[in-house]
């Protein structure tokens, strides 16, 4: 069992995982989806992000094979379920100054993720990178039916953190995100890909 340094201030670390822990690009898919489809890469682009199919999958309002049908019927792409999966998984790139970060907390603190994600990408991630195995709790938007910045996730993030508010530490990348879970007293960090910057706010909160 860890031990929690149980003179800090800090007694848990709450990750994001999306360009905090894990690196992502959708337009390598996009290109490898436009082999298979009629639509040329723009109108592929155009759909997800204009469709809000993307939001109800992370919101855990369909599965992942109605996620696959939909993007079918729309995209007539003639892929297999396990085809498609490959592609749209294939998107992350872990940050290694991050990664090691992680396992350096970890020996001392409570680490949870909070991600607005869905099942199929969170499922190839945890099988993927081994970091992940060092949270003790992750908390999801597909499982939770709920995303960012509704400040439920966060009491739900704060109750997996074994925590109050004033005792997380929060790392983001979405000033939204972090702005939210900062009013309901959660010490923030919004991450713009500079390690050494997050590293500092550490220090200053006596983290490490």
């Amino acid at each position: 069992m860890k031990k929690i340094k149980s003179k800090k201030k800090i007694k848990a670390i709450l990750f994001d995982l999306g360009k905090v822990i894990l690196d992502f690009n959708f337009e390598p898919a996009f290109h490898r989806l436009a082999r298979f489809t009629p639509l040329g890469v723009n109108a592929i682009e155009d759909y997800f992000w204009r469709s809000g199919l993307e939001v109800l999958y992370d919101g855990g309002k369909i599965s992942s094979f109605e996620f696959y049908k939909e993007v079918k019927k729309v995209l007539k792409h003639s892929l297999s379920y396990k085809q498609f999966e490959n592609i749209w998984n294939d998107i992350f790139t872990q940050k290694k100054e991050i990664v090691s970060l992680i396992k350096r907390l970890s020996r001392d603190y409570r680490l949870v993720i909070i991600s607005n994600t869905n099942a199929m990408h969170y499922k190839y991630a945890r099988k993927k990178y081994p970091v992940l195995g060092h949270f003790d709790s992750c908390i999801l938007s597909f499982k939770e039916k709920m995303r960012k910045p509704d400040k439920k996730i966060y009491q739900t993030a704060a109750k997996a953190c074994r925590a109050k508010p004033h005792e997380i530490f929060y790392i983001d990348d979405r000033e939204d995100s972090t702005h939210a879970a900062k009013a309901l007293g959660f010490n923030t960090f919004t991450f713009k890909n500079k390690p050494k910057d997050l590293i500092k706010k550490m220090k200053v909160l006596d983290i490490i």
